[in-house]
């Protein structure tokens, strides 16, 4: 993996199909979490996976490293804080992605949120007020594409925008050789921008609902 790159033949795709929800019965406090399930159906190491559970950083695009009979082991996820991850509240459903749509003829990406939240504090007996972290602002993607009322990807966001359904968003970073995932809502907008002489640009805007998960490509 490149120590530094840039993003120049990356793509992006959004879940378009899905397996059946699976519950999580238990899971495990470790280096990598293993997740315990009636049954693993059909998910095998390798694929990605969408996590629910009262384990808020554990929700999302997740890529499964191991299965064994009912334990599916998450790749990369540290669960050893357990006053973070207490395991007898571990609770929620898994499912498999099986299926991609690539966003094609993407011109720009626009990034917005993430900022840190503070809160001043002066003390009567202090000369200087302190500043106090809160919390960060949530992160907002916004693509801007060519507009293409035939292509894949058009109904499929039409369909996400009105239902507002939860997706799993992937970023493909070529040069980085990386596959970066995160969960998101999402909003398109249907009726493109227009001018003379440039092409017709439509945007999705994907609100972000869990962080980001960053795995090396898989080939």
């Amino acid at each position: 993996m490149a120590e530094y790159s840039i993003p120049n033949g990356s793509t992006v795709s959004v879940s378009s199909g899905y397996g059946e929800a699976i519950a999580i019965t238990a899971a495990s406090n470790a280096s990598e979490v293993v997740l315990t399930v009636a049954s693993a159906g059909d998910i095998k190491a390798g694929d990605v996976v969408i996590i629910s559970d009262s384990w808020s950083n554990l929700n999302g695009p997740k890529r499964v490293k191991t299965v064994a009979a009912s334990n599916i082991t998450i790749e990369g996820f540290d669960s050893t804080d357990k006053s973070k991850y207490p395991a007898e509240e571990a609770m929620g459903t898994i499912k498999k992605v099986t299926g991609w749509t690539q966003i094609k003829r993407v011109t720009t990406v626009g990034i917005e949120g993430g900022d840190q939240q503070s809160t001043s504090i002066q003390f009567l007996e202090d000369d200087q007020a302190i500043s106090l972290d809160t919390f960060k602002n949530p992160y907002i993607i916004t693509y801007t594409l060519a507009y293409n009322a035939d292509a894949k990807h058009h109904a499929l966001l039409l369909d996400y925008d009105e239902s507002k359904s939860l997706v799993a968003v992937r970023f493909y970073n070529k040069r980085a050789e990386q596959d970066r995932y995160y969960l998101a809502s999402t909003s398109y907008k249907e009726i493109p921008d227009t001018a003379v002489n440039e092409i017709e640009t439509t945007t999705v805007r994907f609100s972000l609902r869990s962080k980001q998960s960053v795995y090396a490509h898989a080939k």
